[in-house]
């Protein structure tokens, strides 16, 4: 594999720490500063404490840099508490109504005690739910003193004619958000999704009515999120999901890497699958063989792969604190162009990025109710 055009020092020195936490113990003051600061861009302090913790290496490193990381890692224990609580009092608002909730991201890897569950930061609360209960959702939450954010018309307008989520809903005494999707991207995007398919195949948790996806849809979905719904600025720690829960559930799971390529092929979900194989083994070093990809029914071709290989690590990668890369800028750019392409046909497209544009020049001047299509 051809190595990324970046690895500039401070990518180096995270991406080491990543590799191989042990070699942290080696890393002198000017390391570690340069690293915390950097990790700190990444939302990655937590998994860095809990990789640490784990090796029993938080005793071995400078003392300022171990306060520092254990209190990043009380810090995400504490956001995971909050969420959790959320659950419960959706739980409670939605009591005797039977309606099964399929936990996504940062809840779901908590409830299934996944390792890469540990320090690691999310703040809101993700639920799949069939479209058809949404309504008898949102109505049910908004009882029970949910809101939803203030939004213009065209904001409204968007999420309830052509997004895979209704407007997030939030508890003025929490502050959690709580996403709550009817599938897993933009109905209008290129991607189609079989939503029924991913709930059809969900698992139990302990929870009554609290479903997860299954091993094989947790990481279908965490490739489609990644490479699909985000445009990938400051993502390394998304890519760190997939890599972790794809060497966890192969050495549980017998021939669990050809059921992901199986299902990915079915579903038509192989073009997400395969940039997440390839980006784990080009930054994370993933002992994952190249031959999974070559499985895929749907690769890039050479020029779309060259262009991802050139931007994505640009993207994923945080940015230097005081120097900001102009190749990264630009990268960002087409990353975002790119997502937004990914998610809505030209004729949907242009006029939301008109809209959005508006807004930028004119942030109090939102268009009326009527005017934006």
């Amino acid at each position: 594999m051809v190595k990324p055009a970046i690895e500039s020092k401070h990518h180096s020195v995270l991406l080491a720490a990543i590799r191989q936490p042990a070699t942290l113990v080696n890393y002198s003051n000017a390391q570690w500063e340069l690293l915390l600061r950097v990790a700190r861009r990444g939302k990655l302090l937590g998994y860095l404490a809990a990789q640490l913790e784990l090796d029993k290496l938080l005793d071995k490193i400078p003392l300022r840099a171990a306060n520092l990381l254990r209190s990043s890692l009380i810090q995400a224990r504490k956001q995971q508490q909050v969420v959790s609580w959320e659950l419960n009092r959706l739980l409670w608002a939605l009591n005797n109504q039977n309606i099964p909730l399929i936990v996504l991201k940062g809840m779901a890897y908590q409830l299934l005690d996944l390792p890469n569950a540990a320090g690691r930061i999310f703040a809101d609360l993700d639920l799949l739910v069939a479209k058809e209960d949404l309504e008898q959702i949102e109505s049910a939450l908004l009882k029970k003193g949910w809101q939803h954010h203030a939004l213009t018309d065209y904001d409204e307008h968007y999420y309830r004619k052509w997004s895979h989520e209704i407007p997030a809903l939030l508890h003025p005494e929490r502050g959690v958000e709580v996403d709550i999707h009817h599938t897993l991207s933009s109905p209008l995007g290129k991607l189609k999704i079989d939503a029924l398919s991913f709930r059809a195949a969900a698992i139990r948790t302990k929870e009554a009515g609290v479903y997860t996806l299954n091993p094989v849809d947790l990481l279908l979905h965490c490739a489609i999120n990644l490479f699909q719904n985000n445009e990938l600025a400051d993502d390394l720690r998304h890519l760190l999901d997939f890599n972790e829960m794809l060497l966890f559930f192969s050495e549980k799971q017998s021939f669990f890497q050809q059921k992901l390529v199986r299902r990915a092929n079915q579903l038509k979900l192989s073009r997400p699958l395969f940039y997440s194989l390839y980006f784990s083994r080009l930054l994370l070093h993933s002992p994952v063989s190249d031959q999974l990809e070559k499985k895929l029914k749907y690769q890039p071709n050479w020029l779309v792969l060259g262009m991802m290989h050139y931007c994505v690590p640009l993207a994923l990668l945080p940015q230097h604190p005081e120097h900001s890369s102009k190749r990264a800028t630009f990268a960002r750019l087409l990353l975002y162009l790119r997502s937004h392409w990914l998610r809505m046909p030209l004729y949907r497209l242009l006029p939301h990025l008109v809209y959005k544009s508006y807004l930028v020049i004119f942030p109090n001047k939102p268009i009326p109710r009527g005017q934006n299509g």
